[in-house]
């Protein structure tokens, strides 16, 4: 089967004529090899997708022509809330990838380093993680954004945060049982991170351990280091 490409569009969409910009025509011409009279699905994040049918390309980028609502959900009453450390550029870039396909609704970007020093970020930096989660919602097939915010220090983030707050622990519960201690709905904190003694998971068990359930991380029973997007599965 065919998969009908898929493309992000930020606003309020109805039936009737819209102009792509450069950037969106260029990902559905080049990327998902669209022609003029083709298919395409179109969704803005408020939980509905609509059917388009692409025109003809103009200075700006390209017409389309938005039809009827193909599909929509409501949105989630719980809202998982990922803390992302932040490693190495490929990894993390990675990690956002594979959050986004596994349900998370915002990244949390976290400064673990002494000092509150950033890791490789910048502008042009949070720029492209904003753009690998756009591409990831339109390939996974989201209709709710996941939204990239600014880094924060992990002192700051588990400072302010009053829910559960989840974590990877080796030697944690079955993710059946953590699903019975979780919210129906609110916010749900995933910690990513090392379980070792100064890494994430270690500092968030001691600083609130009344709402920490620890659950056995994935990456430990695949060995493949894909932890990611299997850790978030569960609560979405």
């Amino acid at each position: 089967m065919v998969q009908v490409p898929r493309l992000y569009v930020p606003g309020h969409i109805v039936p009737g004529s819209i102009t792509l910009t450069d950037g969106q025509a260029k990902r559905l011409g080049s990327a998902k090899r669209m022609r003029a009279g083709d298919e395409f699905r179109v969704f803005a994040g408020d939980g509905r997708e609509w059917r388009a049918v692409a025109g003809s390309a103009t200075k700006q980028g390209m017409l389309a022509e938005v039809h009827e609502v193909t599909r929509q959900e409501p949105l989630p009453q719980r809202v998982v809330e990922v803390w992302l450390p932040l490693v190495r550029p490929n990894r993390f870039e990675w990690g956002i990838e594979k959050c986004v396909e596994a349900g998370a609704d915002i990244i949390r970007p976290l400064i673990t380093v002494p000092g509150g020093r950033t890791v490789g970020t910048s502008a042009a930096r949070e720029e492209r993680w904003e753009r690998i989660a756009v591409e990831a919602m339109e390939q996974c097939g989201r209709l709710h954004p996941t939204v990239v915010e600014k880094p924060l220090r992990f002192g700051d983030v588990i400072g302010r945060h009053h829910g559960v707050l989840v974590v990877a622990d080796g030697a944690g519960r079955a993710w059946a049982d953590v699903e019975a201690l979780l919210p129906a709905r609110g916010v749900v904190a995933v910690a990513i991170g090392r379980v070792e003694r100064g890494g994430v998971v270690a500092r968030a068990q001691r600083r609130c351990p009344r709402h920490v359930a620890g659950a056995e991380h994935p990456a430990r029973r695949d060995g493949r280091g894909g932890g990611h997007g299997a850790l978030a599965r569960p609560l979405t």
